[in-house]
C-alpha cells in the first residue's frame, strides 16, 4: 500500500500567500481605517487580528519547512478567525 507525506515546500508556499495576502489585508485596514462609524474597540480589535495572525502566517511558513502539520495547522487556525469577519460591535 502506498505511503504519502505532506511535503513541507508547498505548505510553506501555501503560508506565504496567506502571508502576503494579509500584508495587503493590514495596509487596507491602515489606509482606509475601516467603517468610521464603527468604534474604537471595534478598529482596535481589527487592526490586532490582522497584525497577530501575520505573525502567525510568518511563522507557520517557517515551521512548514521543518514540520509540514503544524504549519497546515497553524494557517487554518488563523483561517478560522476570519470565518467571522465582524470582530462585534463594542
Amino acid at each position: 500500500m502506498a505511503t504519502s507525506e505532506l511535503a513541507p515546500q508547498p505548505v510553506s508556499f501555501y503560508a506565504a500567500v496567506f502571508f502576503l495576502v494579509n500584508v495587503k489585508y493590514v495596509a487596507l485596514i491602515w489606509e482606509l481605517n475601516p467603517a468610521r462609524d464603527a468604534s474604537a474597540h471595534v478598529r482596535r480589535v481589527l487592526r490586532w487580528r490582522s497584525l497577530i495572525t501575520l505573525c502567525l502566517f510568518g511563522s507557520a511558513e517557517i515551521i512548514a519547512l521543518r514540520w509540514p502539520l503544524v504549519g497546515l495547522a497553524i494557517c487554518t487556525a488563523c483561517l478560522v478567525v476570519y470565518l467571522k469577519p465582524d470582530p462585534g460591535r463594542g
